[in-house]
């Protein structure tokens, strides 16, 4: 290995997707396109036996069809780190790999790379405006935002008090989920939104939402202090919290929480915190409240169907 590539691997780990990202603009062997890539990619998850291996990227709707912000996201880290470089192809934004890179970014699980194999070699040939058919064709729910054509709409769900956590999920999967289930609005309820993961930090999800149209709105003052987050062992400690919550942080938040019981009223929005189990998440106990005030039914967006019209 060279001084240059020992540097790099040190300074930089090569997960398995971005790998095969790295893999499939090898096997082309010319620039590949933005759209190419990330079309080639969601062929991979969707029609392939690996599905793109173990934490592959998602995708949602959007102005292309499917879509991946993480991916966009990778990719310009894996530029950043000299494995790929910007450059044009037929005139579109494209990525193509770099001269040096550490040969250990090779190293992939024998399923991946022959699947990823498959999908080049497949479409590799094909023009912009025929992958773009095949994929239109075989999976419509992404092309819902699309601006070239929409053979499918988003659903508009009927209000209820929706709560969500994205613990395990990526972004992308998060809001797909939303588009899928009819949601319109985030009504965020974390205290402090930030997140190592890509995607959580108020800003970043307030940047990606806006591109889905989806709404976002943020209520710190419904959160928990992380001073009474302190010293959870037990389910009992959980209690204890949620309960003091219920019957002493709320009472002083009256305006705040009347302003969420309009928005839920208003159009299918959904309260957004952290933990997958609602249980375990103070977003419950607001739930609750906030359906009392409302008379509007309470849905975890994890653990039940919402009821959808066509919008």
């Amino acid at each position: 290995m060279t001084t240059i590539g020992i540097e790099r691997s040190e300074r930089h780990r090569v997960l398995n997707r971005q790998k095969c990202l790295l893999y499939m603009v090898e096997l082309a062997g010319r620039p590949v396109t933005h759209l190419e890539l990330t079309k080639w990619a969601f062929l991979l998850a969707h029609e392939t036996p690996s599905h793109g291996g173990a934490s592959f990227y998602d995708f949602l709707p959007y102005k292309y069809g499917p879509f991946s912000f993480a991916l966009f996201h990778e990719a310009d880290d894996l530029v950043r780190n000299g494995y790929l470089r910007d450059t044009k192809a037929d005139g579109r934004e494209a990525w193509a790999r770099a001269a040096e890179v550490d040969a250990r970014v090779g190293n992939m699980p024998g399923g991946l790379r022959a699947d990823a194999a498959r999908v080049v070699e497949r479409f590799v040939s094909r023009t912009s405006e025929q992958l773009i058919d095949y994929v239109y064709d075989a999976f419509p729910w992404y092309t819902s935002n699309s601006s070239i054509r929409k053979l499918s709409k988003r659903p508009l769900a009927k209000c209820a008090v929706y709560t969500v956590g994205y613990e395990q999920w990526s972004v992308d999967q998060l809001l797909n989920t939303l588009m899928r289930r009819g949601i319109v609005r985030v009504i965020d309820v974390r205290r402090n939104p930030v997140a190592r993961r890509y995607g959580f930090h108020k800003s970043t999800l307030t940047r990606l939402t806006s591109r889905i149209a989806l709404e976002y709105v943020h209520f710190p003052e419904l959160g928990i202090p992380s001073e009474l987050r302190q010293d959870l062992q037990s389910d009992d400690d959980y209690a204890s919290l949620f309960d003091e919550y219920t019957t002493s942080l709320l009472p002083r938040r009256q305006d705040a929480v009347a302003e969420v019981s309009h928005l839920v009223s208003d159009k299918p929005s959904v309260l957004l915190c952290m933990e997958a189990d609602p249980a375990m998440c103070h977003r419950t106990r607001l739930a609750a409240v906030v359906s009392s005030q409302t008379g509007l039914p309470v849905q975890d967006i994890r653990g039940a169907e919402c009821e959808l019209t066509l919008s």
